[in-house]
């Protein structure tokens, strides 16, 4: 067997290729497989040159043995060898690890052997001979499609909800809502997916996990599923994000380009934080839900689309509707369906089944054994309030696996915000016939007033209301209003 180190030295020229290019792909443990020696030392320099290790064999049953040993990152093959054919050999190498990238070589290339060598797992099929640019090429394409396929097995993992934690839980709460992602799962039209859902819920809850899931388990999940964040992309940029442009439409638009809504076309788009986008945008989102159809900036024509639209948010979108901020009727268009994602405060032991959920991955992320949760940390997260939910809990304990030096997780591992002073718990007794609420509510503003000295805005924040709001209420109450010198100034 030959060993080849990479080393330092630059690019050679290689007669007929002139200059070779700077690899993207380096560093790469290559095991070759090949019986003429000359060959086998000559690609092995191409590849020491861009930065690769080495390793040599002459036979299959060689090949078979150096991968049992040491696992290659690739392996060169030739299709005849002694012995063990190439096809052979990959379909032993394929048995032992499927994982493993082959690309098969050949003098004599026909398309069976190419269809079979593929079929039975080879990465890429090359002739000999092969110069370093096209030898460079074949490795860089077999490994970068490698690591999208890695990244898309990842991608898929996290819409399960155990790769993520946040439908991890048998509260109630979380039982109702896998029971309601269930009843989605057949609900689909033939265009457009299953209906228009708003997904509400405080920061942290797992809302986008919730949409990944629902696209998932749905008749989508074949298809794309395009995330975009609303508050991450400039308000200047989003429309053209959005619903792309054509050549020209403005100054920097060189080249036609297709919109996220396209990119998701035949699979699901998920607004996150569509509460926050400008009226121009929510007025195109609107045609795109009602007509099914997007127009690039710059054109004069509709293109129908096809796609499946989850939108959430933590805002009061009612609210912002009452205030103008939102469009009523595009409101109406995305809460078709409403899912509410409860937060961690209300559900009850989830956390703690949350909580060793991070610990394992955490720890398997790091190589580190997997901590306990002590007693005493196990009362701290149950007590705890969770302001910023699910996102929250995993930072935590990915800091307490961190640190942790093999006992068992405890309250000072755990570095919580310190909790939020008690608010006051009232205690009514109702009578009989009941209470009438207006006299109530004038009951506490004149109450508040009384403790503040007659201060309007130190009395507001008794009652945890704005000025303006105590102010409208002051006077739906016959209450005076006139402001003191000393409000005004604070």
């Amino acid at each position: 067997m030959m060993r080849f180190m990479a080393s330092d030295r630059k690019y050679d020229r290689e007669p007929g290729n002139g200059e070779a290019p700077t690899p993207s792909v380096r560093g790469l443990q290559v095991l070759i497989a090949e019986d003429e020696p000359v060959l086998a030392r000559n690609l092995a320099r191409l590849l020491e040159r861009i930065g690769h290790t080495v390793e040599t064999t002459d036979s299959g049953e060689a090949a078979l043995a150096h991968v049992q040993a040491q696992r290659p990152d690739l392996i060169l093959l030739d299709n005849r060898l002694p012995g063990l054919s190439g096809l052979e050999t990959l379909q032993r190498l394929r048995a032992h690890d499927p994982s493993l990238l082959v690309i098969m070589m050949t003098a004599f290339a026909t398309l069976d052997d190419a269809v079979t060598a593929m079929r039975l797992g080879a990465a890429d099929f090359v002739r000999k001979p092969i110069g370093l640019a096209e030898l460079e090429l074949a490795v860089e394409r077999v490994v970068q499609n490698d690591r999208l396929r890695q990244e898309l097995r990842y991608y898929r993992g996290q819409l399960d909800g155990r790769g993520h934690g946040g439908l991890i839980g048998e509260s109630e709460a979380m039982q109702q809502l896998r029971h309601t992602v269930e009843r989605l799962r057949g609900v689909q039209r033939a265009k457009g997916g299953g209906p228009t859902i708003l997904i509400v819920g405080e920061t942290g809850t797992g809302k986008g996990l919730l949409a990944r899931t629902l696209h998932q388990t749905g008749s989508r999940k074949g298809g794309p599923f395009i995330e975009v964040n609303c508050t991450a992309i400039p308000e200047a940029l989003l429309e053209s994000e959005l619903f792309g442009h054509e050549r020209g439409a403005f100054t920097d638009a060189h080249a036609a380009k297709p919109g996220l809504i396209e990119a998701a076309e035949g699979g699901t788009l998920f607004l996150d934080e569509i509460g926050h986008v400008s009226g121009a945008v929510q007025a195109k989102l609107l045609k795109v839900i009602e007509e099914r159809t997007v127009r690039r900036l710059g054109s004069v024509r509709d293109r129908a689309t096809d796609v499946w639209v989850l939108a959430a948010t933590n805002r009061d979108l009612e609210g912002a509707v009452r205030k103008g901020e939102f469009r009523e009727d595009l409101y109406h268009r995305l809460r078709v369906l409403e899912i509410s994602v409860p937060p961690l405060r209300g559900r009850g032991d989830d956390v703690l089944e949350l909580a060793e959920h991070f610990a394992r991955v955490h720890a398997s992320q790091y190589g580190v054994p997997v901590p306990r949760l002590g007693v005493a940390a196990r009362a701290a997260l149950q007590a705890y309030r969770w302001p910023g939910n699910i996102r929250e809990l995993a930072n935590i304990m990915e800091r307490a696996v961190l640190l942790n030096d093999g006992g068992a997780i405890e309250p000072s591992d755990l570095a919580m915000l310190p909790p939020a002073p008690a608010a006051t718990e009232f205690q009514v007794t109702f009578p009989p016939s009941g209470i009438v609420w207006a006299d109530l509510e004038k009951s506490l503003i004149e109450q508040a007033l009384a403790q503040a000295g007659g201060n309007q805005v130190r009395a507001a924040k008794l009652l945890g209301l704005s000025r303006d709001a105590l102010r409208y209420r002051m006077e739906k109450h016959g209450i005076a209003t006139g402001a003191r010198r000393d409000e005004e100034q604070e």
